[in-house]
């Protein structure tokens, strides 16, 4: 299996995270799988796609099925909160995901993140002539540093001349939000982004695609296995008590129902499956 993480240029870090580049045999037809090993449903090879705030999924050479839509080309996730499951029908798959920042997506797409919450979309079916570009640059180029400089000069290209007035209180927000470990609630959102409550809802929705309910639950997972990573890249020992702790967990209990809930293992199981491939959780269980 080939895995590699490309991160985009620093102009563009507050909108995409990263480029996650893999190529990975995916025949269905021969393989048994094993029955204890959660990558293999119903005998198919599922790579996890983990809760996001939006990402985008290309593929070459290969037809996939992403939460039962069939794609062969750029699919476009809105923000989510559970595992999706990948799952390669025949042949290589080989592809890249796009992973965005909260509210990253609709800043450089202009989409209503709103209506494309929990949703998989194949840009094909779009009629969107920029996406169609950005998926032939994935088809016709080989060199994954070579894709993610055609990506990272697409994107760029889309940044808005001048700030939008949300665009920064959005990124207050979730500044507010990392600060006090996901301790805020919706109103102490409101008055950071000095916004009404009812207008800021509206607005944090279609930014990033979830209420701020969840993306509180989303965004404190996403630190905690951040940080389960990093320890176990640095050779060290995982406190599981210490860590989930540390990013705003009660307890054990707590964490593992919102492990269960958003990545569908315990942290535990995901301590297992967090090989350190980089200093994130892969999005793909390799």
């Amino acid at each position: 299996m080939y895995f590699q993480i490309i991160y985009p240029a620093e102009i563009l870090r507050p909108y995409i995270s990263r480029y996650v580049f893999v190529r990975a045999e995916g025949s269905t037809d021969t393989m048994t799988p094993p029955a204890d090993d959660p990558r293999f449903v119903n005998g198919k090879h599922v790579q996890s796609l983990l809760p996001n705030y939006g990402s985008f999924v290309f593929v070459r050479n290969a037809e996939i099925e992403i939460a039962g839509t069939n794609a062969d080309g750029l699919t476009l996730l809105g923000a989510n909160q559970k595992t999706l499951g990948l799952t390669t029908l025949h042949g290589w798959f080989e592809g890249m995901m796009l992973d965005f920042e909260p509210g990253g997506m609709h800043v450089l797409t202009s989409m209503d993140l709103q209506q494309l919450s929990g949703k998989v979309l194949k840009a094909s079916d779009l009629g969107d002539e920029g996406l169609a570009h950005l998926d032939q640059i994935f088809k016709n180029t080989l060199r994954a540093e070579e894709i993610a400089l055609q990506v990272d000069a697409f994107f760029l290209e889309r940044l808005p001349i001048k700030e939008a007035p949300h665009d920064a209180r959005i990124r207050k927000v979730i500044a507010a939000c990392d600060e006090v470990k996901g301790n805020i609630s919706a109103a102490e959102m409101a008055s950071v982004a000095c916004l009404g409550e009812r207008q800021f809802l509206r607005v944090f929705r279609n930014y990033v695609g979830i209420p701020p309910k969840q993306f509180v639950r989303l965004r404190r997972f996403h630190r905690t296995i951040q940080d389960m990573q990093q320890q176990a890249a640095q050779g060290r020992s995982i406190d599981l008590l210490a860590t989930v702790l540390r990013h705003g967990y009660y307890d054990l209990s707590h964490a593992a129902l919102e492990f269960q809930q958003m990545g569908c293992v315990s942290p535990g199981q995901f301590r297992m499956l967090g090989i350190p491939l980089s200093e994130d959780f892969s999005v793909f269980f390799a």
